[in-house]
C-alpha cells in the first residue's frame, strides 16, 4: 500500500487555496484518489516534510492533524486485514472510505442514521452485473474535482463503444478472450493505441469500483506513439516575426512562453502569479523563476524564465490568455500557416500492429504539445547536447536526484543555453 498526498493546482478557490487529495495505491491494481477536505495556498504546501502544511498557514496544526488522522485511518484498514489473514488485494475501497469518513468527522452516528446509510450503501453498491454507465457515473463523481470536463467526457465515449460492441457485455462476462475480441473490434473501427489504452483504464476502474482484483490480462496496454512535430530554430524565429491578428498574437505569446518553459498545457493552465518570483542566480542577479508542482507527476519544477518568457509574463501581468485546449489547437494551426510552416511532415499513429501515415504541411500537425517538444529540442541545441539539463527543464527528475539547490546550480546554465539557442545576447 502506498499513500501520497498531492495538490490539485488548476482549480484554486478565490483565496488561491488548492485542494489536497490522497493518491492511494494497493495490491491488485487498486487505486483511489481520496478527498481530504484540506485546502491551502501552494506556498504553504510542503509534501516532502513531516508537517506537510507550513506552520505559517492558517489552522496549520489542525490541517496537519487531519492529514495525520487520514493516514492512520487508511493504515488501520490494511493492518486489520493483515491481522485477519486477508490479502492486501482483497481490501475494498468501501472499507477504506468508511474508515476515512469516521476519521474525518469524529462523530458517532445514531442507529437510524446508520441503518439509512447502510441501506444507501447497498443500493449504491456496484456489482459485476452493473451496467457500464453506472460505473462511469460513479467514477466521474469521484474525479469531478480532479479532472477536466473534457477528460471526463472521454470515458462516456468508452461506455458508448462497449454498448455498440455488445449490449449484454458486463464485468461478470468479461474474460481475456472477450477482451481480445473487443480490442480487435476497436481497431477495426479505426481506434488508435492511445484510445484503446483508455478503454483498458476504464475497465480496471470498473473492477476497483466493484471491489474486485484487477486481472493480470487487464494490465496497461503498451502504446506506441509516432514522432511528435518539433519546430526548427528558423521556424520558431519565423513565428516571432510574423504579422498576426490579435487572437493569433495572443496565442503566439502563450505558445512561446510554454515553449521556453517546456510546460504541458495542463501545467500552463495551473500557473498563477504566485508561482513566479525573483531569485538571485549566480552571474545573472535577480531573475524571474517559476516554481510549481506538475499535474501529471506531482514532481516540482524550478526553472528560470528566459528574458523572452519574462517579457511575456510581465506583458500579461501573470495571467496569460488561456482559451480551451481545442481552441488553442485551432489557433495554433492558423498561426503555423501564417508563419509559413509548410515543411512536409509525416504523422505516424498505430492501431495494434498497423501503422498509419498521414503526410501534410507542418502547420496542420502543430498542437499545444508541440511547444514542449520544440523547447526540449532547442534546449539540447543551445546546450551542445546536454541531456541532463533538458531532463531538469522537463521536470523528469525530482529534487532528490539532483539536489534541492537545482535552481541555483542549473538555472544559469539554462539561461545560457536559451541565449545560444535563440541567438540572443546574454
Amino acid at each position: 500500500m502506498e499513500l501520497i498526498f498531492r495538490q490539485r493546482l488548476d482549480r484554486p478557490d478565490k483565496a488561491g487555496r488548492a485542494n489536497i487529495f490522497g493518491d492511494l495505491h494497493w495490491a491488485g491494481g487498486h487505486r483511489w484518489k481520496m478527498p481530504t477536505g484540506v485546502k491551502v495556498v501552494p506556498a504553504h504546501w510542503q509534501p516532502t516534510k513531516a508537517r506537510r502544511i507550513h506552520t505559517s498557514a492558517p489552522d496549520a496544526n489542525q490541517l496537519n492533524l487531519r492529514l495525520g488522522r487520514l493516514v492512520t485511518a487508511v493504515g488501520s484498514v490494511f493492518l486489520s486485514a493483515e491481522a485477519a489473514g486477508r490479502a492486501e488485494a482483497d481490501v475494498t475501497q468501501a472499507e477504506i472510505e468508511a474508515a476515512v469518513s469516521a476519521a474525518g468527522t469524529g462523530t458517532r452516528r445514531r442507529p437510524k442514521q446508520q441503518q439509512a446509510e447502510a441501506q444507501a450503501a447497498v443500493e449504491a453498491q456496484l456489482t459485476p452485473t452493473t451496467p457500464w454507465a453506472k460505473f462511469a457515473e460513479r467514477w466521474q463523481a469521484e474525479n469531478a474535482h480532479l479532472l477536466s470536463a473534457s477528460t471526463l467526457r472521454l470515458y462516456g465515449q468508452v461506455v458508448s463503444s462497449l454498448g455498440e460492441f455488445d449490449a449484454r457485455l458486463r464485468l461478470a462476462t468479461l474474460t481475456k478472450e472477450r477482451l481480445a475480441q473487443y480490442v480487435g473490434w476497436l481497431y477495426a473501427q479505426g481506434r488508435r493505441d492511445s484510445t484503446v489504452q483508455r478503454h483498458y483504464a476504464f475497465l480496471r476502474e470498473c473492477h476497483r469500483l466493484a471491489g474486485l482484483a484487477v486481472p493480470k490480462w487487464l494490465g496497461r496496454l503498451p502504446v506506441r506513439y509516432g514522432r511528435a512535430p518539433t519546430l526548427r530554430r528558423a521556424e520558431v524565429l519565423a513565428l516571432l516575426s510574423a504579422q498576426l491578428p490579435a487572437d493569433l498574437a495572443e496565442e503566439r505569446d502563450v505558445f512561446l512562453f510554454q515553449l521556453l518553459l517546456l510546460l504541458r498545457d495542463v501545467d500552463l493552465r495551473a500557473l498563477r502569479p504566485h508561482h513566479v518570483g525573483l531569485h538571485e542566480l549566480p552571474g545573472f542577479g535577480p531573475t524571474h523563476c517559476v516554481e510549481l508542482y506538475q499535474e501529471k507527476t506531482g514532481e516540482p519544477v524550478r526553472i528560470p524564465l528566459p528574458p523572452e518568457a519574462a517579457a511575456i509574463w510581465q506583458r500579461w501581468e501573470g495571467r496569460l490568455p488561456m482559451p480551451t485546449q481545442q481552441e488553442r489547437n485551432r489557433r495554433l494551426k492558423q498561426l503555423g500557416q501564417a508563419a509559413g510552416l509548410t515543411r512536409e511532415f509525416v504523422a505516424n499513429s498505430f492501431s495494434g500492429k498497423t501503422r498509419h501515415e498521414e503526410v501534410g504541411p507542418l502547420w496542420q500537425a502543430v498542437t499545444t504539445h508541440t511547444a514542449r517538444h520544440t523547447g526540449a529540442a532547442l534546449l539540447v541545441l543551445g546546450s551542445e547536447g546536454d541531456q541532463q539539463l533538458k531532463e531538469i527543464a522537463l521536470g523528469h527528475v525530482s529534487a532528490s536526484v539532483y539536489g534541492y539547490d537545482t535552481l541555483e546550480r542549473y538555472g544559469p546554465q539554462l539561461l545560457q543555453a536559451w541565449a545560444a539557442a535563440l541567438g540572443t545576447p546574454r
